[in-house]
């Protein structure tokens, strides 16, 4: 020690070894004096002075070298002042702890320790690397449900960041508990259902959808109608088309794919004649006609594709690819006398 006068007033100067004696004095009689429990408690509250923090701690580890509970407090301290190497070297112990309450908590220090790391990397195949830790540690919290219950919105966005698609939707289907009404989770937990093939939920959330994005009703319509068809709910698929055909061009067009598709080749061309009579434009009339005439050809109908041809004759004696298109139904059907009348009729028309 040292005095300096300065107008007879005396400065008190302290070496650095006496500074450090002392600490390790304080500390000496801090861990003697103080129940181990109450330090900790301290320690624990001190979230400005992190290297003083530790320097308690690993002083208290020297007389407690196997409190895995200290060594835990010092490992986030260790993480929050930046002494990432520290942590990391005592998490690697604590994740072979045998207390499943250390071995927890060291695994979600671990976690973020690790995506911390993760945004220093810049080589794109370390960065893989990487993330491929991250998503294993992620497993390990989510199947082991180490997850704190308050933090569904963070654990929702990391089930994303690893692209974990089963966790993602677990979590989403918490966050929806509670907003039920929010569009874009909705959508989410929509296309992850019929992802999961889980019918109930697909169909629950899709339902959902026509109530609260009512100016996507439609989309959300025909969505539920393809889960029907994923699901192989024919019946429900065609009642839900013929509600809407009715009042729609669009769902009646539907309807009658519908009926292809399901080989209901007469309900199909049905759907399609009521199209034809409906519409008002040549091309679409036609157009409407031939699929009619398809159907029937398609469910191997021929007798029926044929009559259904002749009762329009008339009305296309005049179109050239049409009467070509009848001809042709005519001969692949076999009804020759259909098609030796209809020969005569061009020949008579076009020798006018």
């Amino acid at each position: 020690m040292s005095y300096v006068d300065s107008e007879h007033k005396k400065s008190y100067v302290i070496t650095y070894k006496e500074l450090v004696f002392t600490f390790v004095v304080f500390c000496i009689i801090l861990f003697v004096l103080y129940p181990k429990d109450l330090l900790k408690e301290q320690i624990l509250s001190e979230n400005s002075n992190y290297d003083l923090s530790m320097l308690y701690l690993k002083n208290l580890l020297q007389h407690s070298p196997e409190d895995e509970s200290l060594m835990l407090i010092l490992a986030e301290q260790s993480l929050r002042s930046g002494k990432k190497d520290l942590s990391l070297r005592l998490l690697e112990l604590l994740l072979k702890s045998k207390n499943k309450e250390h071995r927890e908590k060291a695994t979600l220090l671990s976690y973020e320790l690790e995506k911390e790391n993760y945004y220093y990397l810049e080589n794109a195949d370390e960065k893989v690397k990487q993330k491929k830790l991250l998503k294993d540690l992620f497993m390990l919290i989510y199947y082991g449900e180490m997850y704190n219950k308050d933090e569904i919105d963070k654990w929702y966005k990391e089930s994303m960041f690893v692209n974990v698609d089963r966790a993602t939707y677990f979590f989403l289907q918490k966050k929806l508990i509670k907003e039920q009404q929010d569009v874009d989770l909705l959508q989410q937990a929509y296309y992850f259902a019929k992802k999961f093939n889980y019918k109930n939920d697909a169909l629950k959330y899709v339902k959902l959808l026509q109530k609260y994005d009512h100016p996507n009703r439609d989309k959300w319509i025909l969505a539920e109608y393809h889960t029907h068809i994923q699901f192989k709910e024919y019946h429900k698929a065609e009642q839900l088309l013929k509600r809407y055909s009715d009042d729609s061009l669009t769902w009646k067009i539907r309807l009658a794919k519908f009926y292809l598709m399901t080989k209901s080749y007469k309900k199909s061309s049905k759907v399609y004649v009521e199209l034809f009579n409906e519409a008002r434009v040549y091309k679409e009339k036609r157009e409407y006609f031939y699929q009619a005439v398809k159907a029937l050809q398609a469910g191997n109908h021929l007798n029926a594709a044929a009559r259904l041809v002749h009762r329009y004759e008339n009305l296309y004696i005049h179109d050239i690819n049409v009467r070509n298109f009848m001809l042709k139904i005519y001969m692949a059907t076999g009804n020759l006398n259909y098609a030796s009348q209809l020969s005569t009729k061009i020949l008579q028309k076009e020798l006018r």
